[in-house]
């Protein structure tokens, strides 16, 4: 069952891409000059996050209209970590991880939150936190994991204090994430959540859509994160066998940015020829 289980994958990750490459003419239409200067690295990652060329259109006409009325998130600085010293600092700081090859049981890639290495007392903003979110995110979509499967997020909120939460966080990464960037949350698992944390995210949270409150899970056992993944690839601090590096990570991240342009949604409106 295994083996035809893989088979089964394999023949739909060949078909999601097929029928993504089928799609890509009738994207380009669709967008006109929209679509000038943007590459098709890029343009996939639309058609993967819908196989719909009206929703894929219409998602990156809302990307492109956000990144222009919040230049924060993506330009301004450039989201390239060899370029900004704030999203280095953060980054390394270990908040949001992505090891390299962590995937869920679907498939799908993983990020690990440990909000409790947010020192917001270091002069870190919540522009700096902001665009370290989005960063990985960006990053993540290079994967073949992420555009295939969507994205698992597994939050451990174990030592959270008030010291580590400024409200303005969520407010300037979820006007981002939903409905303008092309991924796929599948899940989002909320381990150790303090109460103070429940109340203020019960409030934030009625401005998700419903689809994606559907997808939020508080859980109090690290064993209900190993049925979703496996746990020999968590974290050794979740029990598994994985040693991230986040210094030596965002070391090589830096090194691929020496090769400009490199795949990132940074040039959908900061054209490649610019």
């Amino acid at each position: 069952a295994e083996q035809e289980n893989k088979t089964m994958d394999a023949t739909t990750t060949s078909g999601a891409k097929e029928k993504a490459l089928e799609l890509l003419p009738a994207l380009k239409e669709e967008l006109g000059k929209e679509a000038d200067g943007v590459d098709d690295t890029n343009l996939l990652k639309f058609l993967y996050w819908k196989q719909d060329v009206g929703r894929a259109s219409e998602r990156f006409r809302h990307h492109m209209t956000w990144r222009k009325g919040h230049g924060y998130s993506f330009d301004d600085p450039p989201l390239f970590v060899s370029k900004d010293p704030a999203l280095k600092k953060v980054l390394e700081s270990e908040v949001l991880v992505a090891p390299e090859g962590l995937v869920c049981k679907e498939g799908g890639s993983v990020l690990i939150g440990r909000l409790r290495n947010n020192d917001m007392s270091d002069g870190r903003t919540p522009v700096d936190v902001a665009r370290m979110f989005f960063f990985v995110v960006d990053r993540v979509l290079q994967r073949e994991s992420t555009k295939l499967h969507g994205v698992t997020i597994f939050h451990d909120l174990r030592g959270l204090s008030r010291n580590n939460i400024d409200i303005r966080i969520p407010k300037l990464i979820f006007k981002g994430l939903f409905g303008t960037i092309p991924i796929q949350i599948k899940a989002v698992y909320l381990l150790n959540a303090p109460g103070f944390f429940k109340a203020i995210f019960k409030v934030l949270s009625m401005a998700f859509p419903s689809k994606m409150r559907a997808r939020i899970h508080f859980i109090d056992d690290i064993s209900d994160i190993y049925e979703v993944i496996d746990k020999d690839s968590l974290l050794e601090e979740h029990g598994g066998k994985s040693d991230h590096d986040a210094a030596k990570w965002v070391a090589n991240l830096a090194e691929q940015e020496k090769n400009e342009p490199i795949d990132s949604l940074y040039y959908c409106l900061q054209k490649t020829s610019d």
